[in-house]
């Protein structure tokens, strides 16, 4: 009976990670003018939590 359980409740979890996962969705992202070389930095949470959009990071400029 316990065996019969486990099974199931292992199987469960396989199941629900199988199809679980994260989403990519790809997208054209038109490239700045005055960037040559850039790169897309896509968006992403920080060291604490914070939402930081998707940017540019362009050679020789300090931020952004």
């Amino acid at each position: 009976m316990i065996k019969r359980v486990l099974l199931a409740a292992v199987l469960a979890w396989a199941g629900a990670m199988s199809v679980s996962g994260c989403v990519v969705r790809e997208r054209t992202v038109a490239r700045p003018g005055g960037c040559p070389g850039g790169v897309w930095i896509e968006g992403h949470r920080g060291y604490h939590g914070e939402w930081y959009r998707g940017y540019w990071r362009c050679p020789g400029r300090a931020w952004r």
